[in-house]
């Protein structure tokens, strides 16, 4: 008997020795949290480093100007407890700046121009206007199909703003504003849900996707509530298997102060896909966000910064749950920031990046290596286990090594390339280069309409930028990062930074011919 139970011991024991491995070399989940138009000042980890993210409080704080700089108090609790669980990027951009662009360069890990669709009206060796573009395609590498080449099951929530022209039914915007009241949506329900239903199919076929659920396809309708619950149940639905879940948060698309931030607007009942049942309460009710929000003294202008904290809470809280956290990758960031969006300025390209990795990355720490959204496509499949492929990795660098602490590469980039409309900038840590360049059909309407048509060749979509940036008509533009993070002078023409501006010059040009368009005298 004694030996008996002996060998039920050894098998036990072998057997969760075995099982214990099985769980040591399970791919890390990942999951990644994209806001939109998140600046520095609107969650409170960062809210403070005014000389780190040149936010629209920092500049009036440390310059006493500023354009519709709001109140930097927020209450986002969670957000704060991943930074306090992981490491924050200091020098992490997006390498295009408004909202497709940005999304096509985070799930392709390639830069902007190079997009397939954005080269059938700007054919390669000709001047491309980025504009709201590229699409993503189905026929292109992407970061979901990579990942579901190393087994992993895919999953997108919230907003797409990749599609094709003419892709979806056309529709009237007053179908979907995104302050919709009830009534509104009753009457259009039928467009809308035609709408959804389209876009759900459309993301659905060969783009890498296992789920597509509680989408909003372009700005339209925003339900945190239905779109978390969508994450959570995905989350509940994959604990089984390793997965990546994209949460594509609607919010905060322009500052709190803006009325699509009004968390007192929203319906419980109306979605994207029309109307639910029952109003829908995943999250806190707006009563306990402005409870907890007023006795922290934060304004209600910004609670939006508490209903989106409480979404990233409830997607840890399910991490938890399923006993998935010891083995999750999460990252928080953003599309872009909103001071400087469409430009290349970097209030509108360098956002905070916080990543949470339990045993690979260290608790509380910083790192300011000069990496871009780019990159996210390389550090997510090598975190999964496999090999980029060729046409991802001309871009992509994997910024593994520095997040689990093992330092830069010896090879790391020195300089890090943005563009947006006709400006396209080169810059390492300490300076930049940012360098306008247009057609002459829109040199004529600039000259035409001085100071009204903007780099980007229209009158309207500048954000301010030509407000808040005091050189933003000059052509070329050189900025000491180190001593001006907010660009406030031009020393393009300071013959002491005759070597630096020539060495960024050169660095551009490589990076243009490297690119599909042209760009004025670069690249040739």
């Amino acid at each position: 008997m004694t030996k008996l139970m002996s060998s039920f011991a050894l098998v036990a024991f072998m057997l969760s020795g075995i099982f214990s491995i099985h769980a040591e070399n399970k791919k890390p989940n990942i999951v990644f949290i994209y806001a939109d138009d998140l600046d520095a000042d609107e969650i409170n980890c960062t809210m403070n480093d005014v000389d780190i993210w040149p936010s629209p409080s920092g500049v009036k704080r440390v310059h006493g100007v500023g354009h519709k700089a709001g109140v930097p108090k927020v209450l986002t609790p969670h957000i704060d407890k991943l930074a306090d669980e992981g490491m924050i990027l200091t020098r992490f951009y997006v390498n295009a700046t408004v909202c497709s662009s940005s999304r096509y360069c985070l799930l392709t890990g390639r830069y902007a121009t190079r997009g397939i669709e954005l080269q059938d009206d700007y054919p390669a060796g000709t001047h491309a206007t980025l504009e709201w573009r590229p699409a993503i395609l189905n026929t292109e590498t992407s970061l979901p199909k990579e990942l579901k080449k190393q087994g992993y099951r895919t999953g997108i929530i919230g907003k797409w703003h990749n599609m094709k022209r003419n892709d979806l039914p056309k529709r009237k915007k007053a179908d979907h504003a995104p302050n919709a009241t009830l009534e509104q949506t009753k009457k259009s329900e039928k467009a809308i849900k035609k709408y959804y239903q389209a876009g759900i199919d459309y993301l659905s076929n060969g783009f890498g996707w296992d789920v597509v659920d509680r989408m909003e396809w372009g700005n339209s309708i925003v339900n945190l509530d239905w779109q978390c619950e969508g994450a959570v149940k995905f989350i509940n639905e994959s604990k089984d298997q390793p997965f990546f879940l994209y949460c594509s948060l609607p919010v905060p698309h322009g500052q709190y102060y803006f009325d699509y931030n009004d968390i007192t607007t929203y319906n419980q009942r109306v979605t994207s896909d029309g109307l639910l049942d029952e109003p829908l309460y995943f999250l806190p009710k707006v009563e306990d966000v402005f409870k907890r929000t007023r006795a922290a003294g934060v304004p209600d202008q910004n609670a939006m910064a508490t209903r989106m904290d409480d979404y990233v809470g409830a997607v840890m809280d399910a991490l938890k749950k399923n006993d998935l956290l010891d083995n999750t990758l999460v990252i928080f960031t953003s599309d872009h920031g909103g001071r400087g969006k469409n430009s290349c300025y970097e209030g509108g390209s360098k956002v905070p990046l916080i990543a949470v990795w339990p045993g690979k990355i260290a608790p509380g720490t910083r790192h300011d290596t000069l990496c871009g959204n780019i990159d996210m496509a390389a550090t997510l499949v090598e975190v999964a286990g496999g090999t980029l492929a060729a046409d991802m990795a001309q871009d992509s660098k994997s910024i593994v090594p520095q997040l689990t602490g093992n330092g830069e590469p010896a090879d790391w980039r020195k300089y890090m390339f943005v563009e947006a409309g006709n400006t396209k900038a080169v810059f390492s840590k300490d300076w930049k280069l940012l360098v306008n360049r247009v057609t002459p059909e829109i040199e004529k309407k600039m000259k035409a309409n001085p100071k009204k048509v903007f780099w980007t060749g229209v009158d309207h979509h500048n954000y301010g930028n030509e407000r808040m940036y005091k050189h933003y008509w000059d052509s070329d533009q050189l900025y000491n990062l180190k001593a001006d993070v907010y660009e406030m002078k031009n020393l393009i023409n300071n013959p002491e930074y005759r070597p630096v501006l020539e060495t960024l010059k050169g660095e551009l040009s490589k990076f243009v011919k490297g690119l599909p368009h042209t760009f004025g005298e670069f690249g040739q």
